[in-house]
């Protein structure tokens, strides 16, 4: 009985690590890249950081990525799914998106005709959506930030500078 428990113990713990995570045919090994933001010279949280290959060809064809956690760290994983990253080039991007619930003002908003203003089934708030990582850091044309991933542990951090607030609605009409 001692075996069996030990066994079990043992296949729990590699199932948990990743050991032995079956990779996509023709897919290289990752290895740990572990990457930290930092904004205002504190751990940035609930930032998306992407690692864009430079160089698309057979290896470096998958996407990687992760969320950072309150520590500033993002732990990447390739396809959402596999821990780590395939060795190459690869450009990063940051971003990080807050959002703020705002009330509407009833009276003035505009309805389609027919509907009543006062109608309780019209929403009353509104959410307006904020970046707050400089935009230079939000694409891989922009982005001052890369990393060569190496077949061994890796480990990058960046300095996004001052936080920054940008209306999603204004950053978008400014690139039509």
């Amino acid at each position: 009985m001692k075996h069996l428990t030990t066994i079990t113990l043992l296949i729990v713990t590699l199932m948990l690590s990743g050991c032995g995570q079956k990779l996509p045919d023709g897919m290289p090994k990752p290895y740990p890249v572990t990457i930290t933001i930092i904004q205002d010279g504190k751990p940035l949280a609930g930032a998306s950081v992407a690692l864009a290959p430079k160089n698309v060809t057979a290896g470096q064809r998958y996407t990687a990525g992760a969320v950072t956690n309150t520590s500033g760290q993002a732990v990447i994983q390739t396809l959402s799914k596999y821990r780590g990253v395939i060795p190459g080039e690869y450009q990063i991007t940051v971003l990080k998106t807050e959002f703020e619930v705002k009330p509407l003002d009833v009276a003035a908003r505009v309805v389609p005709k027919g509907i009543d203003k006062d109608n309780p089934s019209l929403p009353k708030e509104s959410v307006e959506g904020y970046y707050t990582v400089d935009m230079k850091y939000s694409t891989v044309s922009t982005t001052p930030e890369s990393i060569t991933v190496e077949t061994k542990s890796n480990r990058k951090t960046i300095d996004v500078g001052k936080a920054v607030r940008l209306s999603v609605t204004e950053a978008h009409k400014n690139t039509n």
